[in-house]
């Protein structure tokens, strides 16, 4: 009786999702609300099995904050580095501790204690990270991300961290956001972002390098759930299309909802503003471009010439990996065909300084540049339809658009394409 009192005073039956966790419910799980049911399930089951539940409500009393996120990210403010990691190494190995010493350690499932094992070892790294990234959130004078020892995340592989399994684990799912932060921080040499919209672009695209699957849906989900109203409606509408889950691109519109309306109705305003004086300057049906020094063309300028389109954004990953192709394509060719062609870069950043940048970092000598101002909502993304990018379009000497989704620069007979439509030796 008295073991049943105290089941039902520390972990009530679990009735829903939501009280399925090592912590206490701070803010939405939404791996929990993605509708991915047989993990949830599975970790239901593991649960909910009543040695299970007995085993959690000792493991609390032993270690009650542990897993307690808001409590924790307060702790590590007035802690100096070294004796966090000690503290957090220490803890992490009282917890393995208390579950290989546990009295009824036999009438618990392996799989139960595996999860245990999960969240008890990447709580650690969970923690380590926030150590990182939380304190230089908060400092704003801070130029720079606080990095960690080199010896500390030595161990902690970007290439291993992937494993859908691990996803029913709590402090797995708590320390993905802080993983493509920090390391993608790393790749930025700790220079902290001016450009919210590029920072949480550059960590999507770090995501898409090394996750993958149901893993890398919960982190952009997670990111973008994060950060509805500090990013643009045409970059939240971009990497919610990149989650192949239903249900985790249905929950982030439903939550992101209001925003974007609020954004787009910002973004229409300021359209419609400027429409008159693109209607005087678009004299043929292609849309407004401007280029480099400011100056404004469209298609029309380059009549007489095969132009090879190639649509993409500074934040792209994707559209940089195929630049060498390009450039590669470009060097293939005689100089008298060079003059038949055109390789013309349009840009749909948000912020044409992300583009210039780019452009002279990226070393996009190959070619001209335009910019189609709008993003997402910009006249070449509406007219050529363009739900993602890189897209790449042929236009012939005639002017006449002849393939509008044209093969990107790395496939094998995009250079033989263009070589019959320049028709020159």
């Amino acid at each position: 009786m008295l073991k049943k009192l105290l089941l039902f005073v520390l972990i009530p039956i679990l009735s829903s999702a939501q009280t399925i966790s090592f912590s206490k419910s701070d803010s939405v799980d939404i791996f929990l609300e993605s509708g991915e049911t047989e993990l949830i399930n599975q970790l239901k089951g593991l649960m909910q099995a009543p040695e299970s539940q007995t085993f959690m409500a000792e493991f609390r009393k032993k270690f009650p904050e542990s897993f307690e996120k808001e409590i924790r990210y307060k702790q590590l403010l007035s802690a100096n580095v070294d004796d966090w990691e000690m503290g957090l190494y220490d803890e992490r190995k009282n917890q393995l501790d208390f579950l290989k010493n546990y009295p009824a350690k036999d009438k618990l499932s392996t799989d139960f204690q595996k999860l245990v094992e999960s969240n008890i070892r990447w709580n650690y790294w969970h923690l380590l990270l926030a150590y990182s990234i939380t304190r230089s959130n908060l400092d704003t004078k801070l130029t720079r991300v606080v990095s960690l020892p080199s010896v500390m995340i030595e161990s902690l592989d970007p290439q291993k961290v992937q494993d859908e399994s691990l996803l029913i684990s709590e402090s797995y799912r708590n320390f993905l956001p802080f993983f493509i932060t920090y390391f993608n921080s790393q790749e930025q040499k700790f220079v902290k972002y001016s450009d919210q919209v590029k920072a949480i672009s550059d960590k999507n695209n770090y995501a898409l390098k090394y996750l993958k699957g149901k893993v890398l849906d919960f982190t952009l989900s997670k990111v973008i759930y994060d950060n509805c109203g500090r990013i643009t409606a045409s970059g939240a509408k971009y990497w919610i299309s990149q989650v192949s889950s239903e249900s985790y691109r249905k929950l982030l519109i439903n939550h992101c909802q209001e925003t974007l309306n609020k954004k787009e109705e910002i973004a229409k305003k300021k359209e419609e503003k400027t429409q008159s004086q693109k209607e005087l300057l678009n004299t043929s049906d292609y849309p407004i471009l401007t280029d480099l020094n400011g100056k404004q063309f469209n298609f029309a300028k380059y009549k007489g010439k095969v132009i090879y389109v190639d649509f993409w954004a500074s934040w792209c990953g994707p559209c940089r990996q195929e630049f060498p192709f390009s450039k590669k394509i470009h060097a293939a060719l005689t100089e008298k065909q060079k003059k038949n062609i055109v390789f013309l870069y349009i840009s749909i950043d948000e912020d044409p300084v992300s583009w210039k940048n780019a452009v002279e970092r990226l070393q996009l000598d190959n070619g001209e540049h335009g910019y189609s101002e709008g993003g997402w909502a910009s006249e070449v993304v509406k007219k050529y339809q363009i739900n993602g990018i890189p897209r790449y379009m042929i236009i012939d000497k005639n002017g006449t658009i002849v393939q509008p989704d044209a093969v990107r620069p790395s496939g094998p007979t995009t250079l033989d394409t263009l070589l019959k439509l320049i028709g020159v030796s």
